[in-house]
């Protein structure tokens, strides 16, 4: 099953665009590998989740938050190479949570993305190595932003 045919059975639709919102690129390609920008979890200009994690959004409002980035992060890249058949592995995420003092659990936010992955992409081409950290605050006031790092084949 091809990755519009997953996103189908989902009920998920990538974004149309994810144009970059300044002067630089959504995603860079280098000897075959793709470095998606970091990507909000905005409909249009619109975030959808936003707010700090130990404040005002809920563990789950914030995973919601980073599968509606991840989404982005996946218009970015089909943006950039054109055709998404070419993933043949999720390398990294970066998961910046937007996150009170006191709160520790942006781990527990991350998954929301991770579980995504592993839905779309399966347990070969999902595992992907992770890092999680807590920000005193985002553009636009997001409750997540994150990156992607994908192995594209030849």
């Amino acid at each position: 099953m091809n990755l519009q045919q997953r996103l189908d059975q989902l009920s998920l639709a990538l974004p149309a665009s994810s144009a970059p919102g300044a002067r630089y690129a959504s995603g860079v390609l280098h000897q075959g590998l793709a470095w998606i920008s970091g990507q909000l979890p905005r409909e249009g200009d619109r975030v959808l989740v936003a707010g700090k994690l130990g404040r005002e959004v809920s563990i789950a409002s914030g995973q919601e938050g980073a599968r509606a980035a991840l989404l982005r992060a996946l218009a970015a890249l089909r943006d950039t190479v054109g055709d998404l058949e070419r993933i043949e592995r999720i390398l990294r995420l970066n998961v910046y949570v937007n996150s009170t003092d006191d709160f520790s659990q942006q781990s527990a936010v991350a998954d929301g993305a991770s579980a995504l992955i592993y839905e779309l992409f399966g347990p070969e081409l999902g595992a992907h190595a992770r890092t999680s950290v807590g920000v005193v605050q985002l553009p636009r006031n997001a409750c997540v932003e994150l990156d992607i790092v994908v192995a594209l084949e030849a």
